[in-house]
């Protein structure tokens, strides 16, 4: 049931008696007991069932990080010094911890190695408990951890954000973890666990900064916060028990969320061409920024655009009624009040800011990650998680698979290049929409809480099918039900003009369009009460949060996102704007800006990211130099008439 967490790798290890077994294989967790090495786990805890002799088992699903899964080491339960260890989340100050130890030789990728590093410099003069409470106090992010020790016979679990719960038998024989709450309330409504015949005595969540052990030899689990002054001592044994690995043969190499193919990136600088001068001679709006090659545009006598004519001011509902609707969500059993998605960009971030520490709400943090959220995203949701002390629920999809999907769509899209088809790159993501509704659901909330910047507004993506959504909406990802009509129909005749849309991506695509399209949206969206205002937004963030930025833009926009340098530079080569021309000009209009200081952004923001479609292709597995020659020979909308 973890696998949603993460499909890409998964292992167990198995403390019984003189030894601790561990397995791990690069597959998924569905797939993991299949395996002839998982064999030991199997039988070992079965022998100790029929033994009746105590043992400690923890498992862990991945979804990597840093550190690929072709090589084994980085895949969990990670081991170091005697130590094995589960981890859920980023340690954001990896860097620090391991420059605090100059003496220990770093083995691995894998973050979690620094936590087993500062654990066994511990150990020394102390004991496992201590140990981890005072490692897991250096830690910087959301982290959620489950230790064994090859030298004690017990296990600690810590969480520095609350995702953490734990299910104890009525009669204490057995004491269940599991990083959701509804796994383990699944595991005992389906009756799972059947060689255990007891009742469940209660569930509990493991608050931000607790630390449990839990202990063998039938001593009552002990659970304190970090900061104790003297945490009891743990159970040491006398003779070290053998930490057993059983490999299973690695997989081929893939690229990871933090690998830039570096020496490509001059090679793709060289290669990245963009017209400035004929884009700053186009005619634009007199108004805002938007430029004559926009979809469906149209300027008056006076050089006004049909946008900023139609536009009409935001009507904030105000702070007051959106604390009121979440005060009137409020659970009194201490159970999070609201579902609050954060992709780790810049507004969600700051979104969850304002409701956790402004408003005093208690939300529980969600993410779909489809395999193209950076990993800095990826860091920065760490960060917030961990400093607010917020529940983190991750849905991973098949990261493999949606990448392959996208090298599919890419790969088709270079054979027969058009504008109004570029958003099948990102149809993966569009699936967030529906597992948001199923978890509200799952967990019984009343509200879920969207962090959407109407400022984003990127019509001009349909408007490249024909379509004109230029008229005035209160949700900008919600078109008009013929619209949604004309869209399926552009795109069908798309794949019919182009057979190689009909790939193995086909249904996730479909499944994107009914998620995104067609499901019913009932959500909250923040910015529907709170007006949004971009130095503010910055400066939260990067002062009380260490937020972390991109370093190939100067932009705080759209760094999160894997797909946006490479898509927006297709916009940019070919029509001669991007979505940051689109996001300019909404601020214009709202009154954030002038048009002064929106053209000197849009050439500054513009600037193709080298560093991140180097990435993007590094990751999808396509060339990069020959996809973007071919982006290159697209006609494009201005400059010389030969040309377009």
């Amino acid at each position: 049931m973890s696998e949603s967490r993460g499909k890409e790798a998964s292992g167990a290890a198995l403390l019984v008696g003189d030894r601790i077994d561990v397995v791990k294989a690069p597959v998924r967790g569905r797939d993991f007991l299949g395996l002839a090495e998982a064999a030991v786990i199997v039988d070992g805890i079965t022998g100790a069932l029929c033994s009746n002799v105590p043992f400690a088992l923890i498992g862990h699903t991945r979804m990597v990080t840093n550190g690929g899964d072709h090589v084994a080491g980085n895949n969990q339960p990670v081991m170091r010094d005697g130590l094995v260890a589960v981890h859920n989340g980023i340690i954001v100050n990896e860097a620090r911890i391991w420059a605090s130890l100059p003496n220990t030789e770093r083995r691995l990728e894998v973050d979690t190695e620094a936590f087993l590093a500062l654990v066994a410099s511990r150990l020394e003069a102390g004991d496992l408990l201590n140990a981890a409470a005072q490692s897991m106090g250096d830690l910087d992010g959301a982290n959620s951890i489950a230790l064994m020790s090859a030298r004690h016979d017990s296990i600690v679990l810590s969480t520095a954000n609350g995702s953490m719960f734990i299910w104890q038998s009525g009669d204490g024989d057995l004491v269940a973890f599991a990083s959701e709450k509804a796994i383990l309330e699944e595991v005992v409504r389906s009756a799972l666990l059947p060689f255990f015949s007891a009742t469940w005595k209660s569930l509990d969540q493991v608050n931000p900064g607790e630390i449990v052990e839990l202990r063998l030899a039938g001593h009552e689990p002990f659970r304190g916060k970090w900061t104790d002054a003297a945490l009891p001592t743990g159970v040491p044994r006398p003779t070290a028990r053998a930490l057993v690995d059983h490999p299973v043969v690695s997989c081929p190499a893939r690229p990871t969320p933090m690998s830039i193919n570096t020496s490509r990136c001059g090679e793709i600088a060289r290669t990245l061409n963009i017209d400035w001068d004929a884009i700053r001679a186009l005619k634009r709006c007199t108004r805002c920024v938007l430029p004559e090659t926009f979809p469906f545009i149209r300027f008056d006598s006076s050089g006004v655009c049909n946008f900023c004519r139609g536009h009409k001011p935001y009507p904030y509902k105000g702070r007051d009624q959106l604390e009121r609707e979440l005060a009137d969500a409020k659970r009194g059993n201490g159970a999070p009040d609201v579902l609050f998605p954060i992709s780790g960009g810049r507004d969600s971030c700051y979104g969850l800011h304002v409701v956790v520490r402004e408003m005093g709400a208690k939300p529980v943090a969600f993410t779909y990650d489809w395999g193209m959220v950076t990993d800095l995203a990826r860091r920065n949701i760490s960060r917030m998680c961990g400093a607010l002390g917020i529940e983190h629920i991750l849905i991973s999809a098949d990261i493999r698979q949606k990448r392959e999907f996208i090298r599919k769509n890419v790969a088709a899209w270079l054979r027969k290049p058009h504008l109004g088809t570029v958003p099948l790159f990102m149809a993966g993501d569009k699936q967030f929409f529906y597992y948001a509704n199923m978890l509200k659901q799952e967990m019984g909330l009343a509200r879920t809480l969207f962090s959407m910047n109407p400022l984003e507004r990127t019509d001009f993506k349909v408007g490249f099918c024909g379509i004109d959504e230029s008229y005035h909406k209160e949700r900008h990802y919600d078109p008009k039900f013929v619209n949604k009509l004309r869209l399926g129909a552009f795109y069908g005749k798309e794949f019919l003009r182009n057979f190689a849309f009909f790939n193995s991506s086909l249904l996730d695509s479909a499944f994107a369009y009914f998620s995104y399209y067609l499901i019913p949206k009932d959500f909250t969206s923040m910015y529907d009460y709170l007006p949004w205002h971009e130095q503010e937004v910055e400066e939260v963030l990067l002062r009380q949060y260490d937020w972390e930025t991109s370093p190939d833009t100067q932009s705080t926009w759209r760094i999160g996102d894997g797909t946006a340098a490479f898509y927006n530079y297709i916009y940019l080569r070919v029509a001669g704007f991007s979505e940051n021309d689109t996001f300019r000009s909404n601020q214009i209009r709202q009154g954030l800006i002038s048009r002064e200081a929106a053209m000197s952004r849009i050439y500054v923001d513009n600037v193709p990211r080298d560093q991140s479609i180097a990435w993007y292709f590094d990751t999808i597995g396509l060339d990069a130099l020959e996809a973007l020659k071919t982006i290159n020979k697209m006609p494009t909308r201005y400059g010389p008439a030969d040309q377009r």
